[in-house]
């Protein structure tokens, strides 16, 4: 194998892999980048055995050939060297760098020892437009569970069947929901649980860019096609549990109030809230929110008034101030709405200002107030 290519090329592409490489494994082939030329392109990859990249670029080389080599040494020699065209250069299992007036050479371990990675079938790929998965998984990450016990909160449910799509994601004291029309998907696959690992790189190798994007159901995996790069990841087994029962039916409490307001009091609650449970207590009554928190550690309480619409019964309920947070900061528009049951219910929380053909809705489940 031997090849020129542009040093920012080849260290955009490793950049993109290293994503994928794990930071611990049992298998030291792992730790490696799989490089392989075949017609007239470099294909470079990396897997944890549960999200893979592959990135593919043009090269002037036709001999078709792979190594594997150490991601993070190849990575750091590449990110130091400077803007030059870069010689690379495999004889066996050695690797040599040619560049500017330098020569660095690296053992590698056989191709042939690295993991089978998964193949993709692009005659199954559907096209659709990326900004509608970024934007709903942007809508909805923050609530998925970290509690390994019940896997099947670790990810996000993907929901393509009906007239409209939805992702769901929750970790049992909050829920996110966000749902858009359904053009490209409807009726062509069942739920699926996707792990945020791999969504997450979607939104940083994706960021900023509105074209269509391909993905491609499998049986045990799903697969988003980027052009040049490819992500793959294992899905998680389901079930996942049935969050549309605890969606309240019956609030009959609304409060209407300003975003802006809300989000810098709460804030500044935060800041003499217990530093466990992060509670702010919502004290309602018509037409004024009074917020307070209580810090018995550092001997400091807090309140604040903050003018509303509300003209139900008055209401005392406890809220985690980094969960309202998270949720304020994904709503748009001036107003927010929590329509609230009792103080021991779920409240539902959404923007007054809505797009055609979406719908956001937040769930918050409340703290039991500190006597």
């Amino acid at each position: 194998m031997k090849f020129t290519i542009p040093k920012s090329k080849i260290y955009s592409c490793v950049q993109t892999v290293m994503n994928a490489v794990p930071t611990r494994t049992t298998l030291p082939v792992l730790s490696n980048l799989l490089l392989e030329v075949v017609d007239s392109k470099l294909k470079i990859a990396a897997t944890d055995l549960d999200v893979s990249v592959i990135t593919t670029t043009p090269v002037t080389s036709t001999k078709k050939e792979a190594i594997t080599i150490p991601a993070k040494t190849f990575y750091d020699i590449l990110r130091e060297l400077p803007e030059s065209d870069v010689e690379i250069h495999v004889t066996e299992n050695r690797m040599e760098i040619k560049a500017d007036r330098g020569s660095y050479k690296l053992s590698g371990i056989p191709a042939e020892e690295y993991p089978k990675l998964p193949s993709v079938n692009l005659a199954k790929e559907i096209k659709m437009p990326g900004e509608d998965l970024v934007r709903m998984i942007k809508k909805t990450i923050y609530a998925v569970s970290t509690d390994e016990t019940r896997p099947a909160l670790n990810g996000i449910l993907w929901q393509t069947s009906g007239s409209n799509m939805q992702m769901v994601a929750t970790d049992g004291h909050r829920l996110s929901r966000m749902s858009l029309k359904n053009t490209k998907l409807k009726g062509l696959h069942e739920d699926v649980i996707i792990p945020p690992k791999i969504l997450n790189l979607l939104l940083k190798l994706s960021e900023g860019e509105e074209k269509q994007l391909g993905v491609i159901f499998s049986e045990n995996s799903l697969i988003f096609n980027l052009g040049e790069t490819v992500l793959i990841s294992r899905l998680i087994e389901g079930p996942y549990p049935n969050f549309e029962q605890v969606i309240p039916k019956d609030s009959d409490k609304k409060l209407m109030i300003n975003k802006e307001f809300l989000t810098g009091a709460v804030r500044r609650m935060s800041i003499l809230a217990n530093t466990l449970t992060h509670q702010v207590k919502f004290s309602l009554k018509k037409d004024i929110l009074e917020l307070s928190s209580i810090n018995y550690d550092l001997g400091g309480e807090a309140k604040e008034s903050v003018p509303c619409n509300y003209s139900g019964e008055p209401l005392e309920i406890g809220y985690n101030s980094s969960y309202v947070l998270d949720i304020l900061k994904q709503l748009e528009g001036d107003e927010v709405v929590f329509e609230l049951g009792t103080e021991v219910s779920a409240g539902k929380i959404y923007s007054t200002q809505k797009k055609e053909g979406e719908d956001y809705l937040c769930l918050l489940m409340p703290l039991r107030l500190a006597e």
